[in-house]
């Protein structure tokens, strides 16, 4: 199941490469990898946080919190995740709409 969501969005961003030189997509073959793996991380980390939330509050004393695992790492795989795409959006060298990128549920 992972894999194939990892290689649908695989497929959705490499198909913003077509009109790219065959050379330059070889060159960032592994980036567009690694941004679809870092994407369908970031959509576990989210439904994580659906059920869980990001911070654990004691029902008996609100002021009492406890910091989740979940929300530590989600501003992690987010950093990357945004960096790897803005670098690829640069390679395209055209103005690419954040829709395309898919950050508009991550910003």
């Amino acid at each position: 199941m992972i894999m194939t969501e990892i290689e649908q969005e695989y497929d959705r961003i490499k198909a913003l490469f077509a009109e790219v030189d065959e050379k330059q997509l070889q060159l960032v073959e592994g980036a567009i990898l690694e941004a679809a793996r870092l994407r369908v991380e970031l959509d576990r980390l989210h439904e994580i946080v659906k059920v869980s939330g990001l911070i654990k509050v004691d029902a008996q004393n609100p002021t009492r919190q406890k910091v989740l695992p979940v929300s530590k790492e989600l501003p992690k795989v987010r950093a990357g995740y945004t960096n790897i795409i803005f670098k690829l959006a640069r390679i395209l060298g055209a103005s690419v709409g954040d829709e395309d990128l898919g950050l508009d549920e991550y910003i």
